[in-house]
């Protein structure tokens, strides 16, 4: 899963297909990235999560630290933990993987009676491998009630994953991303339409895994999709690292 994980976020992490398979994961980062916007203000949190799977069919969780506390601007939320919930399909055809499933953001400690941050999006995408080792995807997204209660949101992106080398038991793998970030009342609510991207390598050997990765955005640094320069969520260049560990 490592590169997979990395080249999306942890809300997009897709699960192995195999005919019953259970993992259980835990990380630390140094910054949580979500489509190019820092969660936790650059700092660095712990990660963790569970997945399972039948066949095509899978189901998880992944759990974050965020930093949306009130005091530094920006909506008054004050939140700081993420749960995510996820579940779908996974049917192959002629080398073709499709990926089609429903996912769920969950911050459970917010304040009352402010903007709901949590929200649902569905998925689908395909991937394949189009020369030797190298694996391409496109993913789209849809939410029809974005986080903070905007309105529709899609967000489209493409991905590229090959591994580069291997030495003795530790193989690794180039991957990135790109993806745009769409708002249905981008008017109405003053959001801007943006790109991001990121470009990595992941190192893994065994049930570890670290992950060295550059992300940036058409946003400019401490803007976030609604144009104020805030602390809450901040874009612009980044570079994350993040080790994790399978059981």
């Amino acid at each position: 899963m490592s590169a997979d994980l990395y080249s999306g976020g942890l809300k997009d992490g897709p699960v192995a297909v195999n005919p019953f398979t259970w993992s259980v994961w835990a990380g630390v980062t140094t910054d949580y990235q979500f489509r190019g916007i820092s969660q936790n203000r650059r700092d660095a949190t712990f990660q963790g999560g569970a997945d399972v799977s039948y066949g095509i069919f899978y189901a998880g969780t992944a759990l974050s630290g965020v930093n949306f506390d009130s005091k530094y601007g920006g909506p008054q939320v004050d939140s700081n933990l993420e749960v995510d919930f996820y579940a779908g399909v996974k049917p192959v055809w002629n080398g073709i993987t499709f990926d089609f499933g429903v996912l769920t953001y969950n911050y459970p400690n917010q304040l009352k009676g402010t903007a709901d941050l949590n929200f649902v999006e569905i998925k689908a995408g395909a991937s394949k491998t189009i020369w030797s080792d190298l694996t391409a995807g496109v993913t789209a997204y849809y939410s029809p009630d974005y986080t903070g209660e905007v309105g529709g949101a899609w967000a489209v992106e493409g991905t590229l994953s090959k591994p580069v080398y291997k030495y003795a038991d530790v193989d690794f793998t180039l991957s990135g991303t790109v993806g745009h970030q769409f708002f249905d009342e981008e008017t109405k609510y003053g959001l801007n339409d943006y790109t991001y991207g990121n470009v990595g390598l992941t190192a893994a050997y065994k049930a570890f895994s670290v992950d060295f990765r550059y992300w940036n955005t058409t946003l400019d640094k401490g803007e976030a999709p609604g144009g104020a320069d805030t602390s809450y969520a901040q874009a612009g260049s980044a570079f994350v690292a993040t080790a994790k560990v399978t059981y």
